[in-house]
Parts: structure tokens; C-alpha cells; sequence
């Protein structure tokens, strides 16, 4: 309708409401889109973290770096499920990669690989640093348990990792989960 001239007949202008709606699932997929990339802003800035860590460690062994400030910092080796971890920027980017065109498979491939670069290794980590948190909490003055810089204990440090990141994980693995839902064709019976 024109914005000028005659009115349709048989209407007063108050009509317009079924043609202003927009279908659920474009809704959700707007929402849910939203709301990872807010999920993916934490995990990159944990792992911007990791990275400097593990590849801090890395250039120092594999190639003599020396730096003034890691040296300082006196942080222990990294365990192996830190490297795998390390690649949870995987899934980031196969998500990112899938919002432009709804791409369901992209999208499929990044929940598989929130699993496998990013819940799985934390799940490692928490099993593997169990022994350690647990002599540190039968004997905090006599344990043997590396420190950060001298004074708070690793172990505290990574659990505390463990929890932040695996709650990023797991809601970043329900929200792929109801965007796929929401991109899926409807099954008609």
C-alpha cells in the first residue's frame, strides 16, 4: 500500500499485523548467533592467555628464547591436554564460518570439535589434576605442589580454569545445539 492516496477499501489501516512478523526460527538463529559470539569473546581471551603460556614454554625449549618477564612469572611445564586445549580455537572459527550462510555441516563440525578441542582436554586436565589438589588440600604447608610466582599454588589456578572454561564449553555446545535446531529443515510428516 501507498502511503498516499486512497485507503484500501474495507480496511482502517490496522491490518499490517500479519505482515509484520518475522518466522521463530529467524528469530532464534538471530538470538542464538548473538549469544555465541558473546560465549567466544571469554574463551578467546582465556586462550589468548593459554597461548601465551604454552607458547612461551615452547619457544624456550624448542628454540633457547630467553624473556625477562616468563622467567619471572616462574610458571611450571605445561601438561599435555594444555597443547590440545590450544586448539579450541578450532571451533571458534568453523562457528564464525557458519553464521554468514547458515551453514548446518560448518556448524555440526564446530559442536564436534567444542568436544574434542575443548571439553575433553579440560576433562583430562581435571582428572589428572585431581592426586594433585588433593594432596595440596590434605597438606597445604608440606605439598609438593608447583606455584605461580612462589606463593599461590597451580592446582587452585586451574581449577579455577576448569570451571570457567567448561561452563564457556558446555553453554557454547547448547547454543550450537538449539542454532542448528533452529537452521534444520522442517520435517513435514
Amino acid at each position: 500500500m501507498s502511503s498516499r492516496g486512497v485507503r484500501a477499501a474495507g480496511t482502517d489501516g490496522n491490518d499490517f499485523q500479519n505482515r509484520q512478523r518475522i518466522a521463530q526460527h529467524y528469530q532464534e538463529s538471530a538470538q542464538y548467533k548473538s549469544v555465541l559470539k558473546w560465549f567466544f569473546v571469554p574463551h578467546f581471551l582465556i586462550l589468548v592467555f593459554m597461548w601465551l603460556k604454552v607458547g612461551s614454554e615452547f619457544l624456550r625449549y624448542n628454540f633457547g628464547w630467553k624473556n625477562a618477564f616468563f622467567e619471572r612469572l616462574d610458571m611450571p611445564a605445561a601438561y599435555p591436554w594444555e597443547y590440545v586445549w590450544c586448539l579450541s580455537f578450532i571451533p571458534i572459527v568453523l562457528a564464525l564460518s557458519s553464521f554468514q550462510r547458515n551453514k548446518l555441516k560448518v556448524l555440526h563440525y564446530a559442536y564436534y570439535a567444542e568436544f574434542i578441542c575443548g571439553i575433553f582436554p579440560c576433562m583430562i586436565g581435571l582428572g589428572g589434576q585431581l592426586p594433585e589438589l588433593l594432596e595440596y588440600a590434605n597438606d597445604m604447608e608440606g605439598s609438593n605442589t608447583p606455584t605461580f610466582k612462589g606463593i599461590f599454588p597451580m592446582v587452585i589456578i586451574w581449577y579455577i580454569f576448569f570451571a570457567v572454561a567448561l561452563q564457556i564449553h558446555g553453554f557454547s555446545m547448547y547454543f550450537m545445539h538449539h542454532l542448528a535446531a533452529a537452521w534444520a529443515p522442517v520435517k513435514r510428516d
